[in-house]
């Protein structure tokens, strides 16, 4: 771990920030509010440092998605607790910046920034780059965002699932009628229609659809 200040770090990424696209936020872990924004996200939402720093939650609440840091807080968690200075992840934060009408996704890579002496992590630097103009990119996000969401949703309803039950549902999933299902498994045919059954009753669904959408969502294809 780094002895050098947080005053010391700030002065040095502030001197080349301006050559990095997108831009650079350094968030205190506590408050989560920004010590630093690199001049390329300021001009992008039109203010200034201190006029955010006077407005607290106003810079969160303004510019960015909030329903999507459920996605990375327990990320984040993670990082705040982790020895690894490199350790870092990705995520998807929708922002809408001074001139946009509307949210724009963009890919963010988080990691520490600076501990304090005890070691803790006090703050953490973020760097945010637009996808909007990689037209096949927003596409898959949504799609990853709504699985993520179905996930956290559906998760306590797929776990009541056996073993068996869940190899049928990846079958099924993949377009096997039920007697490729029973031939692959070596079980018999009624058997895997009661299972067909019970995996119904228990996802509370009623098409091949919906067998589809727990298979993508729990990564069984």
């Amino acid at each position: 771990m780094s002895e050098e200040s947080l005053n010391s770090k700030l002065k040095k990424l502030r001197s080349f920030s301006v050559l990095i696209p997108g831009f650079i936020i350094v968030r205190e872990l506590g408050n989560f509010q920004p010590v630093f924004i690199s001049q390329n996200g300021l001009d992008q939402m039109e203010t200034t440092l201190d006029l955010i720093q006077n407005e607290e939650n106003k810079f969160q609440n303004s510019f960015f998605h909030n329903e999507d840091i459920y996605d990375y807080k327990d990320k984040l968690a993670t990082l705040e607790e982790d020895e690894n200075d490199k350790s870092q992840f990705t995520f998807f934060q929708q922002i809408k910046l001074a001139n946009d009408n509307e949210w724009i996704w963009h890919v963010c890579t988080s990691e520490i920034f600076h501990r304090e002496e005890n070691g803790k992590t006090s703050h953490i630097i973020t760097i945010a780059n637009p996808i909007n103009h990689l037209k096949h990119i927003p596409n898959k996000v949504n799609r990853l965002v709504a699985e993520n969401l179905f996930f956290k949703q559906n998760f306590e309803k797929y776990t009541s699932l056996g073993k068996r039950e869940r190899e049928v549902l990846r079958l099924v999933a993949l377009g096997k009628s039920s007697a490729e299902i029973a031939e692959e498994l070596f079980i018999s045919f009624d058997t895997v229609n009661t299972h067909r059954k019970n995996i119904k009753e228990k996802l509370k669904i009623n098409s091949n659809y919906g067998f589809s959408q727990y298979a993508h969502a729990f990564d069984l294809l």
